[in-house]
């Protein structure tokens, strides 16, 4: 149900694990072992989590920078940044890590390997990162979402 916020908290640096079919008692029990804060649009699931302790942040709406704002009014979060430092793997929530570009000169096409410098690979899942034209992108959003939080 929110897959596609999981995958925006990680761009931003934010460790934000995502299970699409996963029972609420079992979704309760993990965020409370692991201490995480549970994202969700479900009442029940909200209620049930906060009755026992753990934070939760009930989504409302479909507009991604909205969900956003939701997450970040609720932990107290005031400004974003896009760093290719500290975001994590979009795909698996791995850490992201600089790697040398030679060492990645077979994995990425001709034309990205010659106009880029700077490649990063996740720790876990190996998924490479560069800062092609969808960074341009991510940043545009970052600015409209500070311009929502001001």
């Amino acid at each position: 149900m929110l897959g596609n916020l999981a995958r925006r908290l990680r761009v931003l640096g934010y460790d934000s694990k995502y299970e699409s079919s996963i029972e609420d008692s079992d979704l309760i029990r993990m965020a409370d072992k692991q201490r995480r804060i549970i994202v969700t649009k479900d009442e029940n699931l909200s209620k049930n989590a906060e009755k026992i302790g753990i934070t939760t942040v009930l989504i409302r709406g479909n507009d991604e920078i909205e969900q956003i704002v939701q997450v970040a009014t609720k932990i107290n979060i005031s400004n974003f940044a896009i760093d290719s430092n500290s975001s994590k793997c979009v795909d698996c929530n791995g850490k992201i890590e600089s790697i040398d570009k030679i060492r990645i000169m077979d994995k990425v096409p001709p034309g990205i390997y010659e106009r880029q410098e700077k490649f990063w690979i996740c720790r876990d899942c190996k998924k490479l990162y560069w800062e092609g034209t969808h960074f341009e992108k991510l940043q545009e959003f970052v600015q409209k979402l500070n311009q929502r939080l001001r």
